[in-house]
């Protein structure tokens, strides 16, 4: 059993580490790179949503580590850290969205800033599912770390994004790279098949649900529904 658990938790941990690779590379041009040359302008809650989700990337590398090196008791007070770091994340992230919509419809987004705000209340809200579903599952360690490695799969979104300036002449950046982020999904995928001969049944019920989710948001992002209830949300007229 000993041995076993060994690869499975050096895996989570790999994947703990291309996060944060994504995250940095992701951010630096529009972030980091700006704010050092001191040309980045934004409120306070922008700076605090971007500290606490790499925060959350290094305590999803951490807690890999801690597995794998035998450090259970740390790892579950820890644990309850990462719950709280959760919710403080919905709520910078939904304040992150207010500022970010206002200032696109300023700058003539139109439908597609409206449909954005619901996107990010959406992906906020799949976070905190994920991760709740995490805290609930606990005492079934396989399921526990999936859920949590699908939660940063999908936190990630916004650090993909950013790639379309690495890459301008990519089709469609935001459904392409919605796209690709949501690939690591079959990451996971692959390596339980490889592994375990099995997929694990969190990926097919969470992961569906995740991509059913970024699926349904690209697509109904201008719709009358998304855009009516940015305005109900926001107090915007139509």
């Amino acid at each position: 059993m000993r041995v076993e658990a060994r690869p499975r938790a050096r895996f989570f941990l790999a994947m703990g580490v291309l996060f944060l690779a994504v995250a940095l590379a992701g951010f630096t041009g529009t972030y980091f790179v700006p704010l050092a040359r001191r040309s980045f302008s934004a409120p306070a809650v922008v700076h605090v949503h971007g500290a606490l989700l790499f925060g959350w990337l290094l305590l999803f590398i951490a807690q890999a580590w801690r597995v794998r090196q035998r450090r259970m008791v740390q790892h579950r007070r820890w644990g309850w850290f990462g719950a709280g770091l959760c919710v403080a994340i919905m709520a910078s992230g939904v304040g992150v969205g207010l500022f970010a919509t206002r200032r696109d419809l300023a700058a003539g987004g139109g439908d597609f800033a409206l449909g954005q705000f619901v996107n990010i209340l959406v992906e906020m809200l799949l976070f905190g599912a994920l991760v709740g579903a995490a805290v609930a599952m606990r005492r079934d360690g396989e399921s526990h770390k999936r859920l949590l490695l699908l939660a940063t799969i999908s936190a990630l979104a916004p650090a993909w994004l950013r790639f379309r300036h690495f890459l301008p002449g990519v089709p469609h950046p935001f459904v392409t790279f919605s796209i690709v982020a949501d690939t690591l999904l079959l990451v996971a995928i692959a390596r339980d098949w490889l592994m375990l001969r099995r997929v694990h049944p969190v990926y097919l019920w969470a992961g569906g649900a995740m991509v059913a989710v970024h699926a349904i948001e690209l697509l109904a992002i201008t719709s009358a529904p998304w855009t009516g209830m940015a305005r109900w949300l926001l107090g915007v007229s139509g």
